[in-house]
């Protein structure tokens, strides 16, 4: 049997071609434990339905949002499945087929999971897509997996990192001991990070089996975006150096710089506060001594010499405001062009 896992919060636009993509495979031995997570809109009165409708619905009602780490987790803890798959409420598996060459494929072979390609979309039909290209097809074992393709967790990204479009052997995840980590950003690379090392051998089919649905139900400035990556950070970085794996820490350190000029950016654009406002919020976030972990990076030719990098170690607030800002004015139009595509295709 299949266990899928999918946690829902206030997704009443999306909740039914997410359900029925699932209960129209032809491979019929799971079970869909749906876990509302405190929803406010109509997602409950649809779950009801389903799970009144089909005796292979399962849901499951939290009282308080505590985010889709913990959802995905409490579909985890009752799941009866010899496998596991999650999908997100908001996307959609690609065909009928899947779900049974998903299971034929692990049973066949005996890998820790399989996964499909991935079908980036904006919009319910597929007309604006974008299908992921995975390195290879086909058995990876160790010790390749773990040297060749560990370092995808530490902003070098070759394998896919996310937990959908994949058929987990859930002795597999048991054996690894994975644990809520409460991030509302990041929660799914972190649950693979934890699971890779215990891993013997994966599948990537060729097959397109997950419709990801990007820019879909998230358009506001997300707080706790640079705390729960920063924390993510610290965890990949004991990781890195319980595995002894050295070729993680420039990768880490770079995505740090990342993440913090993305926030920064994500300020300007959504919280529309005046410019010294956000300035002071750069100041006060540069006086954490984590980001002094840059100024150790020495594999990546000129990495120091990158202006927003100095700006950062020189704790210059205004500089990587002013540098953020061209970035943002520098994208504004594109930006506009998504979100009028995005408001379109809800209307189609």
């Amino acid at each position: 049997m299949v266990s899928i896992i999918v946690p829902v919060y206030n997704s009443s636009r999306y909740l039914p071609q997410c359900v029925e993509s699932i209960l129209k495979q032809d491979y019929s031995d799971f079970e869909l434990i749906l876990v509302d997570d405190a929803s406010t809109d109509k997602s409950r009165k649809l779950e009801e339905t389903y799970e009144k409708k089909d005796q292979r619905v399962v849901c499951i009602y939290k009282t308080q949002n505590k985010g889709v780490d913990y959802a995905r987790f409490s579909g985890l803890s009752v799941a009866r499945g010899e496998y596991i798959m999650f999908v997100d409420s908001d996307d959609w598996l690609a065909s009928g087929k899947v779900l049974g060459k998903m299971v034929q494929t692990i049973e066949e072979t005996g890998v820790d999971y399989v996964e499909t390609r991935i079908n980036h979309v904006m919009d319910r039909h597929g007309f604006i897509k974008h299908i992921s290209q995975p390195p290879k097809y086909g058995i990876i074992k160790q010790p390749e997996l773990f040297n060749e393709y560990y370092i995808s967790f530490f902003g070098c990204n070759i394998l896919s990192v996310s937990i959908w479009a994949k058929l987990y052997r859930k002795s597999t995840i048991d054996k690894a001991n994975i644990t809520p980590t409460g991030f509302r950003m990041g929660e799914d690379l972190f649950f693979n990070l934890k699971l890779f090392p215990h891993l013997e051998s994966i599948f990537i089919m060729n097959d397109v089996g997950y419709n990801y649905r990007f820019g879909g139900m998230t358009s506001k400035y997300n707080p706790t975006l640079l705390s729960d990556l920063k924390k993510s950070f610290v965890l990949k970085n004991d990781l890195a150096k319980k595995y002894n794996y050295d070729q993680a820490y420039d990768y880490l350190r770079a995505e740090l710089k990342n993440v913090f000029r993305s926030d920064v950016c994500q300020q300007i654009i959504f919280l529309k506060a005046p410019a010294d406002q956000i300035i002071n919020n750069i100041s006060k976030e540069l006086e954490d001594p984590i980001y002094q972990k840059i100024s150790e990076v020495t594999s990546f030719p000129h990495f120091q010499e990158n202006s927003f990098v100095k700006a950062i170690l020189n704790k210059d607030a205004e500089s990587v405001y002013k540098q953020c800002k061209d970035i943002v004015d520098r994208n504004k139009w594109q930006r506009q062009f998504k979100k009028f595509i995005s408001s379109l295709l809800r209307i189609i």
